[in-house]
């Protein structure tokens, strides 16, 4: 789980920050079904769609305690800010705004890259919420030795002197705003070993990020291909939502696995009498009401079956399992996730 003082673990702020993310998503869901017969705007569409899920789904696991696979994903910072800005371009157009963005000095890396992006998009939002139509807000980048910063002006109406002291305590004045961004944001760089001030400016509100610059680059796997690696092995996923039950079953199937999906205990029950498998896939929510029994009986009806546990719960397995050798998959999971836990789980079998 994550420190008491990890920003991270801050839910109200998780949930701001998937807020944003999602405000993202919906923008352009609807700009690829306008543009539907434009296929290049589609596939634009669909690429930012696919980066702010994973930012949310990102922020959503390390507020429950899961640390994402890429949470120290290092990145050049004129690319993490220029995808930041390219995914508001839809909210820029909509406020009459134009957001423009000037690279000083050498280029840099930076540690924590999602951090700096949902920063960055906190700034912008911000930013353009207080934009007049027709003006600019200014994006400015910069590199020192040790760090590298970020600069964002707007040329709105400026932070009043009286709040300007309390600015990152967490009180909006933005309609819709909760209050937690700024304060959030600043809680992301100090973590990170950076800062977030309001910098002063003759026309509307500048804020500086300065974060630290990587130590070294990282190298990262290349993305794993649709291949036959299940091929022939029989996946029993116990699964009560619809949309997760088909997703997994496609993406498995589709990698040569043989899926039976059970929705509640009842249909658990019918698909372990009609043969062996050889993993289960496991939502705690279809046998809630006896883990117990239920991977019982699942272990009657196949005793080398490797058992993998889906859940977003945030305290664990249930005790029932605990010590049992099962493998746990937290949601929100990538199908990617669920492939290596199988493959995984039946190595593990395979050796006993």
């Amino acid at each position: 789980m994550p420190a008491a003082d990890d920003p991270h673990a801050d839910v109200a702020a998780a949930l701001h920050d998937v807020s944003n993310a999602l405000t993202i998503i919906l923008g352009w869901v609807s700009e690829a079904r306008t543009e539907a017969e434009n296929p290049l705007t589609v596939r634009h569409a669909l690429q930012v769609i696919e980066e702010q899920a994973r930012i949310a789904r990102g922020v959503a696991r390390l507020a429950i305690g899961a640390a994402p696979a890429d949470v120290d994903l290092e990145e050049p910072l004129d690319e993490v800010v220029g995808g930041a800005v390219a995914a508001l371009s839809l909210e820029a157009s909509s406020a009459g705004v134009n957001i423009k963005t000037e690279t000083r000095g050498a280029l840099a890396r930076v540690a924590r890259a999602s951090d700096v992006r949902q920063v960055v998009t906190n700034l912008l939002l911000n930013a353009l919420a207080f934009s007049p139509r027709g003006s600019h807000v200014s994006v400015e980048l910069d590199a020192g030795p040790l760090a590298a910063s970020v600069v964002i002006r707007d040329e709105g109406p400026g932070i009043p002197e009286e709040r300007r002291a309390r600015l990152f305590d967490g009180e909006s004045t933005r309609e819709g705003g909760a209050g937690i961004g700024l304060r959030h944001a600043r809680s992301l760089a100090r973590a990170a070993g950076g800062s977030l001030e309001l910098t002063p400016s003759s026309v509307g509100a500048s804020f500086r990020l300065s974060w630290p610059r990587a130590r070294s680059r990282s190298i990262l796997p290349p993305p794993s291909r649709s291949v036959a690696v299940l091929e022939g092995t029989r996946v029993l996923l116990v699964e009560d939502d619809e949309h997760v039950s088909m997703l997994v079953a496609t993406a498995l199937g589709a990698r040569g696995a043989l899926v039976t999906v059970a929705r509640n205990r009842d249909e658990l029950t019918k698909a372990l009498s009609a043969g062996a498998h050889d993993a289960a896939l496991i939502d705690l929510s279809p046998i809630a009401a006896d883990v117990r029994g239920a991977v019982d009986a699942l272990r009657r009806s196949s005793p080398r079956a490797a058992l993998v546990f889906i859940s977003g719960s945030s305290v664990g397995l249930p005790d029932a399992l605990v010590g049992e050798g099962v493998l746990w998959v937290r949601k929100p999971f990538e199908v990617g996730e669920i492939v290596a836990a199988v493959l995984s789980a039946r190595a593990r079998t395979s050796d006993e």
